[in-house]
């Protein structure tokens, strides 16, 4: 079989494009989570304390980078990126029982992500029948992941079938995929959609509802790449699933690590904002220092206004 292809064929590879798109999510991940708690802490003491919605984000980012390393390890190593006839006759096809534990990450990772983006909604917004609309969602995403777990526990018989150890009976795989996919996308654009009937109500001007409105849509990202993961699902089917699935494994690894992203920015963008003023005020206050001090001003003068300066911006 494997003569029918050429060696130049064979020898093609998205190992590379692979591992370097996984290796970034995982440092956006750390990156982004990192800055959400210090943005936490570094709130008057009274409200530094994380929520709830932080501690989900902790373990929505552990999931995420969990599945970016297990893809890492079981991927590229064991086949995906390359064709399946140059790879099956030297090493066997560890390839899709990695896939089978990126696939349990990849489900905790987006549902703790949602719940925290849920729990964040819970703490700011108190109006009561708001909160049980976030409760009973809540609920509704708890139960998709069961729903997902109980599917890809039994969608091969025996279950050693679904990475080929075993022979036995499973389900459509493109079927259950396209499944998952929707039921996500779905839950996706309406935990979207949830606050902002809140947010137009609130008494504000327009321009700042319309910015806390685009601050919370940032998930469409998110629900963008959800869609163009449904679009590539069809992959599962493949007959060179190592060659063909790559977009798939990329989509896989970007979607948590985007609704990451998204969650995190309504919490982080203030403390970051408020930073960056606070640099751009020293460095006006040190090109001030310098300039009074050509003219013969007092030194100790300009360390006062320095230190009222910082004050403020501790």
């Amino acid at each position: 079989m494997s003569s029918v292809y050429s060696p130049q064929y064979l020898a093609e590879s998205k190992t590379t494009i692979l591992n370097v798109f996984h290796a970034i999510s995982i440092v956006l991940e750390i990156s982004s989570t990192s800055i959400r708690l210090w943005s936490v802490r570094s709130r008057p003491s009274i409200t530094a304390a994380f929520g709830f919605d932080d501690y989900l984000m902790i373990w929505a980012t552990i999931v995420a980078i969990s599945e970016c390393i297990s893809s890492l390890v079981y991927g590229a190593p064991y086949g995906l990126g390359e064709d399946l006839q140059s790879f099956m006759l030297v090493r066997p096809n560890f390839y899709s029982s990695g896939n089978y534990i990126s696939s349990h990450f990849y489900n905790f990772a987006i549902v703790f992500t949602k719940l925290s983006v849920l729990a964040l909604y819970y703490r700011i917004f108190a109006t009561p029948g708001f909160r049980a609309i976030v409760v009973f969602t809540a609920l509704l995403v708890f139960a998709w992941l069961i729903t997902m777990e109980v599917v890809l526990g039994f969608e091969c018989q025996p279950i050693q079938a679904w990475w080929g150890a075993m022979s036995g009976t499973c389900l459509d795989e493109v079927t259950s995929a396209d499944f998952n996919n929707i039921l996500n996308l779905v839950s996706d654009l309406g935990i979207l959609l949830l606050p902002i009937p809140i947010i137009l109500g609130l008494a504000a001007h327009p321009d700042q509802k319309l910015s806390i409105c685009l601050l919370f849509s940032l998930g469409l990202g998110t629900c963008a790449i959800n869609a163009a993961r449904l679009t590539v699902v069809v992959s599962e089917g493949a007959s060179d699933i190592t060659w063909d699935e790559v977009p798939l494994g990329v989509l896989s690894a970007w979607e948590p690590c985007s609704g990451i992203l998204s969650a995190n920015i309504p919490v982080t963008y203030r403390a970051l904002a408020d930073a960056f003023s606070c640099k751009r005020l020293h460095e006006r206050e040190l090109l001030r220092q310098n300039s009074e001090t050509s003219e013969n001003q007092s030194p100790a003068e300009n360390d006062q206004w320095l230190q009222l300066e910082n004050n403020r911006c501790q």
